[in-house]
């Protein structure tokens, strides 16, 4: 396998950008028990899994705290992994245009440096807590351009403007360290939440109606995280639609102890064969 740290310059946040991109190479232990991972040819291109990170963190946090290089080398994908702030994957008012980047320039980009597939059914999105918002938007959005999306931990009411959880511990909402970001990406009174765009119910409802192609999507929560109401709420409202949408909860809070088994059990669930394609 082969990670590498990827740095250019985004036009669309007019800054230099750090990614991460894992690529499933030949490895040690195929000289020993026979070559299962090839080189690609010309042409040859793998399925990517983009992968996003939380509140707080940036492109190298999957790298550091999970096992994705091995469960990618695994399953023979891809994976993509930006850095975009703490900007709620959003187009921000002052700000940089984060959801541009992360959609269309940071697709764009990767597929012409690396061999990495650009159709619908060889791309997928996850990402935990800000990240799953941002996986689930994203595919929501542009349903002609993910197969599938999966959300660990999710801020699922991020776009709804009910804040983040609204509490964390005896901390009031103005304490919560979040809530100032959450102001600068959705407004002061919610003046730039535009449900069409961010509200994960609005945009699910409007792409089962749409009559075109839906995601698959994949969900998971720790039971004992903040953030599981709005989970078990979202999970809910998906099955009142027929979404096509998967959902598996455990024992666990807001931590790499619960992500990085389901990061691992959302990568098998992809739906992808793995291997070169195209």
């Amino acid at each position: 396998m082969a990670i590498i740290e990827s740095k250019f310059f985004s036009k669309e946040l007019f800054r230099s950008v750090c990614v991460n991109v894992v690529l499933p190479l030949p490895e040690s232990g195929d000289a020993f028990f026979g070559s299962r991972t090839l080189y690609p040819a010309a042409g040859q291109k793998y399925p990517v899994l983009y992968l996003l990170h939380g509140f707080s963190a940036d492109h190298s946090d999957w790298a550091r705290f999970s096992g994705i290089e091995r469960y990618a080398q695994e399953r023979q994908i891809a994976v993509v992994m930006p850095g975009v702030d703490n900007s709620f994957y959003c187009n921000l008012p002052e700000g940089g245009n984060y959801y541009d980047y992360y959609t269309k320039e940071l697709p764009a980009v990767m597929e012409s440096l690396f061999p990495i597939s650009g159709k619908r059914e060889n791309k997928f999105l996850a990402g935990l807590s800000m990240g799953g918002y941002g996986a689930f938007k994203a595919a929501l959005r542009e349903p002609g351009s993910y197969a599938a999306a999966v959300s660990l931990s999710g801020g699922m009411s991020c776009g709804a403007g009910e804040g983040w959880a609204c509490t964390i511990g005896s901390a009031s909402p103005d304490e919560v360290p979040t809530d100032r970001f959450m102001r600068a990406a959705f407004g002061e009174h919610g003046e730039y939440l535009k449900p069409e765009e961010n509200d994960l119910k609005v945009l699910l409802k409007a792409a089962m109606e749409s009559g075109g192609p839906v995601p698959l999507l994949y969900q998971a929560c720790g039971t004992e995280d903040f953030v599981y109401p709005c989970n078990v709420e979202y999970r809910d409202y998906a099955a009142a639609l027929g979404a096509p949408l998967t959902y598996e909860e455990g024992p666990g809070i807001h931590n790499w102890d619960f992500w990085d088994p389901y990061i691992r059990r959302a990568v098998e669930w992809l739906p992808t064969s793995g291997g070169f394609v195209d």
